[in-house]
């Protein structure tokens, strides 16, 4: 699978990379200023900022470039941004980890989440890398925090 995972400047986008298998390419956008070297690596990207108004449509292209399955973003106006327009991303095999509207609308995030809390991707219900999808969430996706339980799970971003 080919992701590419927003903010990738930041410690969460390198924690949340570990979740994937090695065969797996993730690759790491981000608007902040990214060194050449790492550009010229071939694993970073330069986008643009979650608050521009083209924003969807140049990530699309980003992702179609590189052939992204999935995108993961985690800025809160970049997750804003794309929960609205699921279909277009989908319509170009690029599914996004971005919750629904309606749960955008009534769960708070938490934001610049600790590297001690355990982060993971929540894929249409199911953890990443695990099995059964979360009975209440079957359809929703997004970056998480687990509870040390496993009970419970809070969204959460970059501010």
């Amino acid at each position: 699978m080919n992701i590419l995972i927003t903010g990738g400047m930041s410690a969460l986008a390198q924690k949340l990379a570990r979740v994937f298998s090695a065969e797996d390419k993730v690759i790491f956008g981000d608007n902040v200023a990214i060194p050449d070297l790492l550009i010229a690596g071939g694993r970073y990207v330069v986008i643009p900022s979650g608050s521009s108004a083209s924003f969807n449509h140049e990530l699309l292209k980003v992702g179609i470039s590189n052939e992204s399955d999935l995108i993961i973003p985690l800025r809160k106006d970049e997750i804003v941004q794309l929960a609205a327009c699921k279909d277009l991303f989908a319509e170009y095999g690029i599914q996004l980890a971005v919750p629904s509207h309606r749960l955008l609308e009534i769960v708070e995030f938490i934001v610049n989440p600790g590297k001690d809390l355990n982060t993971t991707v929540l894929l249409k219900g199911k953890i990443a890398g695990q099995g059964e999808p979360i009975e209440s969430l079957e359809n929703e996706s997004g970056v998480c925090v687990v509870s040390d339980g496993g009970e419970e799970l809070f969204f959460c971003c970059l501010a």
